[in-house]
């Protein structure tokens, strides 16, 4: 799927992106930049500064901690998944690698995007950080249960 698809409707697909108004998808798609990606690339690095996000379009990404002789393949992303969403709220280094695992497109939302806009629409990025919240939320509870239940 390199070629073209409709970015307002890749973001609408995104959880990321609910409660956001039909203006405000359209403004992030068009501040959106496609990433095509090979089966085999690595899209960034456990330890890389991050600055963009991901939402998957097509494709299937593999996300791996660890150190290379015992690195883990922790989650499996596919459309509409998103990642590295944590970077554009803390800045800190990427937690893990994320590789492509077959040919990929996705759509880069950077920090600057993001900054624009919360400047132009501050309702609708009000959205975006709660829906970035509960994602996050949710994937600290799957792990807390995932924890309990090998002890």
């Amino acid at each position: 799927m390199s070629g073209s698809f409709d970015r307002v409707e890749a973001l609408q697909a995104s959880p990321l992106f609910n409660d956001l108004l039909p203006l405000e998808k359209q403004y992030l798609a068009d501040l959106a930049v496609q990433r095509n990606l090979s089966a085999g690339d690595v899209l960034f690095e456990e330890g890389d500064i991050g600055d963009a996000m991901f939402v998957v379009v097509s494709g299937e990404l593999g996300v791996e901690v660890g150190s290379d002789p015992q690195k883990a393949e922790v989650a499996i992303l596919f459309a509409p998944d998103f990642v590295g969403e944590m970077a554009l709220i803390d800045k800190q280094p990427r937690a893990a690698r994320v590789r492509a695992k077959t040919d990929a497109v996705l759509l880069a939302i950077s920090h600057d995007n993001i900054y624009s806009f919360s400047r132009v629409h501050r309702n609708g990025f009000t959205w975006l950080v709660v829906n970035i919240a509960k994602n996050l939320a949710h994937r600290l509870r799957s792990m807390n249960v995932t924890a309990l239940g090998q002890s």
